[in-house]
């Protein structure tokens, strides 16, 4: 899904991921997270969403550029 007003890219993970593991890791994976189409540079995959009530109060992260660069200040 394309990013909202004031939205942006932001860096992400890739990981390979066994076909077979797939069931499992979304059976074990708690809400407000969810798997979903994610848009990349070279096309979409299989990856986290989370839903909009699970991020209220969050810190936006857009203008570091990612979950790295977050963790990293």
């Amino acid at each position: 899904m394309p990013a909202g007003a004031g939205g942006a890219a932001i860096a992400g993970e890739v990981w390979a991921v066994p076909t077979a593991a797939i069931g499992g890791l979304l059976a074990e994976t708690p809400a407000p997270l969810s798997f979903g189409t994610v848009a990349l540079d070279d096309g979409p995959c299989l990856g986290f969403l989370a839903e909009a009530a699970g991020v209220d109060g969050a810190p936006d992260i857009t203008s570091l550029g990612g979950w790295r660069a977050y963790l990293a200040r």
